[in-house]
């Protein structure tokens, strides 16, 4: 196995921002443990024994060494994660993620081997960070290419960190998950309602009106919006408009009534970009609650 140098990934400091109004007042739907996956063993950080009951596979888009080399992500985690959450930081939660990938770079015969590539542990649900790197864990896996993983992933000896101590030993099944996977049915052209309320979103934000804001939103999300100093709205909205696309256009979609996903072009600062917007259904409001390009 390959050893890469300890380090630390710190949460970055949090603003006061609209958008976290609005994950706070979110009625999100629940996450689902995945089906027939089943996990044994524990993480001991710190002396302390911490139970990690739900394990997820998913394959990466490409792959490490190499962008051709199929790559994997396992995840063992406290509490269970949306399958389309999975490959995102997960801040509420203690955890250990391992990557491996089937590739020749270090075969002497040019024959693909399954290796670890990367190790980042969280050590408590608390922790403002997580650990990356060090020596990497040793692996028995089966089914990486099929549509169920088996096997065994552990530590053999306790690592340190500075102050931290950690060490794991996990025997698992899991199906391959897929966080790409559409939801529900396709929406009609432009998005159909989330699709309007997206829009309506966009125009609110780029007009830099509180009060059109405060008008698309639940009439809890608007009285705090209200109690909000003349100053703090006008940094949290040069942050939205910042992070919003202009000349939206919604190109394709899918909903299951709770959740929305929207296909969307448009342009931010000067540049043509492609995004994917995830909305979720709160009351008779469809709120945007995350955007990747």
């Amino acid at each position: 196995m390959l050893d890469h140098t300890l380090s630390v990934f710190r949460q970055p400091k949090n603003h006061s921002m609209l958008l976290l109004l609005l994950a706070a007042w979110l009625v999100a739907a629940p996450a689902f443990a995945a089906e027939d996956a089943t996990v044994e063993g524990k993480l001991i950080a710190n002396g302390k024994e911490v139970a990690l009951p739900y394990v997820y596979v998913w394959k990466k888009k490409e792959g490490f060494y190499d962008p051709k080399d199929p790559t994997w992500a396992i995840l063992f985690v406290e509490h269970p994660i949306k399958p389309r959450d999975l490959g995102k930081h997960v801040w509420d939660s203690a955890w250990v993620e391992i990557g491996v990938t089937k590739t020749a770079e270090f075969s002497e015969q040019q024959q693909p081997e399954l290796n670890v590539y990367s190790q980042s542990i969280k050590m408590s649900a608390d922790s403002g960070g997580n650990i990356s790197g060090g020596e990497y864990p040793q692996i028995e896996l089966e089914g990486l290419d099929a549509g169920s993983v088996s096997g065994r992933i552990w530590l053999a000896e306790q690592q340190e960190f500075f102050d931290d101590k950690f060490q794991y030993d996990f025997t698992f099944t899991a199906p391959m998950s897929d966080p790409n996977a559409p939801i529900g049915e396709a929406l009609p052209a432009g998005g159909g309602e989330p699709g309007q309320a997206y829009l309506k979103w966009v125009e609110a934000v780029h007009s830099g009106d509180i009060e059109k804001l405060k008008s698309i939103v639940p009439e809890e999300m608007a009285a705090e919006m209200a109690s909000a100093s003349p100053e703090e709205v006008r940094e949290q909205m040069g942050f939205m408009q910042a992070m919003t696309p202009t000349g939206v256009t919604i190109t394709g979609g899918s909903s299951d009534g709770e959740t929305a996903i929207l296909q969307v072009e448009g342009n931010l600062e000067g540049e043509k970009v492609s995004a994917k917007v995830i909305l979720t259904k709160m009351g008779n409001f469809w709120l945007p609650t995350e955007t990747s390009m």
